[in-house]
């Protein structure tokens, strides 16, 4: 079988180590066994290289891909389990059709708009419909550093920064343990617990959070 970035470079895609190098990375970090029937959604189609690649290198998956564009439906060819849906990251309900028809995912993969309203407003509403153990990528994360996508460096409401408070929610908040012999014990089971008694405001599904050069992928517990 192929390596991904031999197949993205074959499919023309960015993401190969012609242009961004992300799949290199990917096949170090991804978590999934190539053959597993997996669900994967990707927003962004464009020309439909990244789902070819996709289809490839995950042979038993099912692949959403959408997009805005109405002509990135001739990409959709479901004999080979590859799907299309048209609409806006922008918009939520068209976002919660989604999910509600093909979700939960494996994986959620942003190489959309990267207009960080957008990026951020997607991940509030699919990292919900994200299975326990699956991931969620914002590819592009270079653009949260760039004013023509509404970021700029340390910008507050830029999608780095947004996933870089994250962490905290991994972290539990740096609470103590109130109702364990160990105050200082990580346990995220009687973390978890604590912090949904408490009614705080932390998501307590995220494992972990990893920044690489332009990509940012997020584990569910």
């Amino acid at each position: 079988m192929r390596s991904l970035n031999t197949i993205a470079l074959s499919k023309g895609t960015d993401k190969s180590s012609e242009i961004h190098n992300y799949c290199v990375k990917y096949e170090k970090w991804l978590p999934f066994n190539q053959l597993e029937p997996l669900t994967i959604l990707e927003i962004g189609v464009l020309h439909g290289e990244s789902l070819s690649t996709w289809r490839e290198y995950y042979p038993n998956a099912t692949i959403i891909g959408i997009d805005i564009e109405p002509s990135c439906k001739q990409y959709e060819t479901p004999d080979k389990k590859v799907f299309v849906e048209i609409g806006s990251q922008d918009d939520a309900d068209f976002l919660k059709e989604v999910a509600q028809k093909w979700g939960p995912f494996d994986m959620v993969l942003d190489d959309g708009s990267h207009i960080n309203r957008h990026v951020i407003k997607s991940f509030n509403i699919l990292i919900d419909h994200v299975k326990p153990e699956g991931i969620y990528v914002i590819e592009d994360t270079c653009t949260a550093y760039w004013e023509e996508w509404e970021g700029g460096f340390r910008h507050p409401e830029s999608s780095i920064e947004f996933a870089k408070n994250l962490v905290d929610d991994v972290n539990f908040n740096g609470q103590l343990q109130e109702e364990f012999w160990s105050a200082h014990a990580r346990r995220e089971d009687l973390l978890t617990k604590q912090t949904q008694k408490k009614g705080l405001g932390i998501r307590t599904d995220i494992e972990s959070i990893n920044f690489l050069n332009s990509i940012t992928i997020i584990t569910k517990r």
